[in-house]
């Protein structure tokens, strides 16, 4: 296990993506804590069940936030550890809270720590979007058509010319779509982005 390194106080959001041959849940439960300890204010866990924080004693007597029941106050130092997207929804209203995000295979985390620019505690580097500002607006206007949760043809239709415009950019990035979306609408209504994507993906395939 890496050594805790102090330039982990200075970000907001810390990410800790998933490796095969690393043991990246313990690495990310001793940063959480080490965060938490250093500025003085009790962790807060952020998971799928209360059971996957429950076998960990060091989570004893701590905040447990779930998919389904809890809520984050803002300013915590939260734990989402191995999270799924419908649980990274409880940090989507916040913008005090520092983050440390766990990633699990099942879920990947890199578009919300390239959105959010979350610090890798692999590289050592701030992740970015690479969006321009014309990027930036496509993704809004991709999130405006969405009012109606994506269902009509119309809004079909814009958000693939949306999405052609990113990739005529060179700025299209599936998961930082979706991340960006997921922030504004929640994980309820991913389900038609999610095909949308899909279908543009395979046609720009079949170019």
């Amino acid at each position: 296990m890496p050594e805790i390194d102090p330039e982990y106080l200075k970000h907001q959001y810390l990410y800790v993506p998933y490796e095969d041959k690393i043991d990246t849940v313990a690495i990310g439960k001793a940063i959480g804590l080490y965060v938490a300890g250093q500025l003085g204010v009790r962790l807060t866990i952020l998971t799928v069940m209360k059971s996957n924080a429950s076998m960990h004693r060091e989570f004893n007597g701590l905040t447990v936030v779930t998919e389904r029941s809890g809520s984050i106050s803002e300013g915590s130092v939260v734990l989402a550890w191995c999270p799924t997207d419908k649980a990274m929804d409880k940090l989507s209203h916040l913008s005090k809270s520092i983050a440390v995000a766990v990633e699990w295979p099942t879920t990947s985390l890199r578009g919300w720590a390239k959105l959010v620019g979350a610090y890798n505690i692999f590289t050592g580097t701030t992740m970015e979007s690479g969006l321009s500002p014309a990027g930036l607006a496509t993704m809004d206007d991709i999130v405006s058509e969405g009012y109606n949760g994506w269902h009509d043809d119309i809004a079909r239709t814009l958000v693939h010319g949306h999405l052609r415009e990113l990739s005529d950019r060179g700025e299209y990035d599936r998961e930082l779509v979706l991340a960006h979306a997921r922030r504004a609408k929640g994980e309820y209504s991913m389900g038609t982005l999610v095909k949308i994507l899909d279908r543009f993906e395979m046609e720009r395939q079949s170019v």
